[in-house]
């Protein structure tokens, strides 16, 4: 592979020219056409005095002008800097101010945010350039993006990921799904994340084709979009396959001879939607893939073909491109870590960012020895399967006893009535309990005895909640992991 995603672009447009790269908005575009449009960018991008390196703020969207402009961004060897749709324009300039960004550029033009140039706008003068820039190879060290956070666990952060680092992660996707250039993947996450950038980056380091969709929650929109352009692999989060299989079972279930694979990550997966994923889709490759914005994937569980792991909380085998490691709370390996006693996650690999911009305090917190320490709390099985308990930043210290609230979560999750729970911390003065927060199922009625009867056949005393409370939702980021900050302060 070359040293960017730019430049496999170029590389497929020259062998396979008329391979669709990209589709969105109902528009089709070719290898061909994306690399020529990409020079285009770079040049126009060149005689307005931007230079490698440099970084421009661009406002995200599921449109073809937006990749035209992120990957032509990225074949001049500047910095990449997405933002998500919409996001205010106060917003905007405050980044573009820290990161002292050459441009910012909105999808339409603002004004409140004069300064800012328009894509709509832009758009016509770049087509009209001469399709005569010749790219360069950038250094791996350079700056290919910067991601900021979603800031769910504190502030948002700036992850500034190299080329280097950009074209590791995509072959550690590679590895992780086998993909072929004929695959057609449907991403219908944000565009200015990572979840969603990154596997387009993997499709475009095989030449295969990405189809862009602004959100699922449209279940027809959904479903049409992956007959009418032969999709063959999914992205989902988790919580979207809980969404799927409670609502479109038989939709998901009449594609088992159609998809290869469905890759998610952001969360662990429910045991209790596993099993029915194996009963849908016994044929489709099931990615639950673990990892961080701070490093792409490195551990991926497949669990429909396979049948599954036999451990609970298995998050898979580390892939090649990875390396983990263990750590006590005085960062020393540990070589004996175990289920009562997990150690942190820490990733030694190319993968891993160069670190948050402007926040040299928490690079260091993040960034041990060269190694990116996680807050997850993991211990290997015998057969070398990471097997995650919990995040520490999430453990509940109940009167010296450490409780992961996963493990109570995913007891509960078994009863016929629980369609999804959440434990948390309740502070009372210098006293801390524990209250279970329980979604129900349609139609169903809460039965609180079963619940303590099932967690205390399964758990030790002190796990067992003080309070047991039904609620109708729980809070969730875009990618579909649990707000657990703001669940507490709501409910605590």
């Amino acid at each position: 592979m070359l040293n960017s995603i730019a430049l496999t672009i170029q590389k497929f447009a020259q062998e396979t020219p008329e391979q669709i790269a990209v589709i969105a908005g109902g528009e089709k575009c070719t290898y061909k056409y994306l690399a020529e449009c990409n020079r285009k960018v770079a040049s126009y991008l060149e005689k307005k005095g931007v230079r490698a390196g440099e970084r421009i703020i661009v406002e995200a969207d599921h449109i073809l002008d937006y990749v035209y402009f992120w990957y032509g961004i990225q074949l001049l060897g500047a910095t990449f800097v997405p933002l998500e749709k919409n996001t205010p324009s106060k917003r905007v300039k405050e980044i573009a101010d820290e990161l002292e960004a050459s441009v910012m550029v909105t999808l339409e033009k603002r004004d409140d945010l004069p300064e800012a140039w328009s894509l709509k706008d832009i758009i016509p003068e770049i087509m009209a350039e001469s399709d005569s820039y010749e790219a360069k190879a950038p250094d791996e060290s350079t700056l290919a993006e910067i991601l900021f956070t979603t800031g769910t666990t504190g502030k948002s952060k700036g992850v500034m990921v190299s080329f280097g680092n950009q074209v590791n992660i995509a072959l550690a996707g590679i590895e992780t799904t086998n993909i072929k250039s004929d695959n057609v993947w449907l991403i219908p996450t944000p565009m200015n994340h990572a979840a969603g950038l990154r596997k387009v980056h993997i499709a475009m380091a095989v030449g295969s084709t990405s189809c862009l969709l602004e959100g699922f929650r449209n279940f027809k929109q959904y479903f049409a979009t992956i007959e009418e352009y032969g999709v063959t692999s999914l992205y989902l989060p988790p919580s979207a396959i809980h969404l799927l299989l409670a609502f479109a079972s038989k939709n998901l279930a009449a594609l088992n001879g159609q998809l290869r694979f469905i890759y998610s990550s952001s969360t662990a997966y429910p045991e209790t939607d596993k099993e029915k994923m194996r009963n849908l889709l016994p044929d489709v490759y099931m990615y639950n893939c673990f990892g961080c914005s701070e490093a792409g994937v490195v551990c991926t569980d497949e669990f429909c073909v396979s049948g599954g792991s036999e451990y609970a909380g298995s998050v898979g085998v580390p892939n090649s491109y990875s390396r983990i490691v263990l750590l006590d709370e005085d960062g020393n390996e540990m070589k004996d870590a175990t289920a009562q006693n997990p150690g942190l996650c820490a990733i030694e690999s190319k993968s891993v960012m160069q670190g948050y911009w402007n926040e040299p305090e928490q690079t260091a917190k993040a960034i041990k020895n060269g190694m990116l320490v996680m807050s997850d709390l993991c211990y290997f099985a015998p057969n070398g399967e990471l097997i995650l308990v919990g995040r520490s930043n999430d453990t509940i210290n109940l009167g010296g006893f450490k409780i992961a609230p996963l493990e109570v979560e995913e007891v509960v999750l078994r009863l016929p009535f629980v369609d999804e729970c959440l434990l948390i911390p309740t502070v009372k003065g210098n006293n801390t309990a524990i209250k279970l927060l329980v979604v129900l199922k349609e139609g169903m009625e809460i039965d609180e005895a079963a619940i303590r009867n099932l967690i205390s056949e399964n758990l030790e005393p002190y796990k067992m909640p003080k309070k047991i409370e039904v609620i109708d939702e729980i809070i969730k980021t875009f990618n579909g992991k649990i707000d657990r900050k703001q669940m507490i302060s709501k409910y605590q």
